[in-house]
């Protein structure tokens, strides 16, 4: 009898460890699944077309419209009503691209290295390509000579307007702010600041 009680004494001890590994392993656990929620929720949301009030499936560019698709629309100028009128050269190279279904991408060439036809192309096909995993950035609607740009910006959850009117070959952005839900209202296209982006033809896509 006191061989068995010895024994029982001897084994404990492992009974006892192995039982504190488990309790460890529950809370270690969850712990695991709070840094995936904390880590799934800080990276970027990648966003749906059913994300952006202005995406119609059924939408296609009139072939009247002035807004053109076949190349980009590089910021040439900008204008402001400083001096009784002063124009400026744009401190970063900025060009559009619009697509019939009612794409918009925006691309920002930091480096300033885009200079020919070729290589507008280059950046165009792409984003172009891209399309099946990478969205485009925005969404536009219009009511010529009218257009209006949606984009999200992602940091606030927020979407921004850019309120502009199409000449010949020249895209003219008056206003970009938050405010108006995205509505042709005349008051977002009275303002003393405008940008100018000329239509630079290309073989695209």
């Amino acid at each position: 009898m006191m061989k068995k009680i010895a024994m029982e004494c001897e084994v404990s001890p492992f009974n006892l460890e192995s039982q504190d590994q488990n309790f460890l392993k529950v809370p270690y656990c969850i712990v695991l699944m709070i840094l995936l929620l904390i880590f799934s929720s800080c990276s970027p949301k990648i966003y749906q077309k059913e994300d952006y009030p202005f995406y119609n499936k059924s939408f296609h560019l009139d072939t009247s419209s002035a807004l053109r698709t076949d190349g980009v629309y590089v910021l040439d100028h900008i204008w402001t009503d400083q001096n009784g009128g002063t124009v400026k050269q744009p401190e970063n190279h900025i060009f559009y691209k619009f697509y019939k279904t009612g794409q918009c991408n925006l691309t920002v060439d930091l480096s300033n290295e885009i200079k020919t036809g070729k290589q507008y192309q280059n950046v165009v096909n792409r984003d172009f390509d891209k399309q099946s995993s990478t969205l485009f950035q925005g969404y536009y609607k219009i009511s010529e000579p009218k257009i209006i740009i949606q984009r999200r910006v992602t940091p606030r959850k927020l979407f921004e307007y850019k309120y502009g009117y199409l000449e010949k070959d020249t895209l003219i952005i008056v206003k970009s702010t938050i405010d108006g839900r995205g509505k042709f209202d005349d008051k977002y296209y009275t303002g003393y600041y405008k940008e100018y982006y000329i239509f630079v033809p290309l073989e695209t896509k």
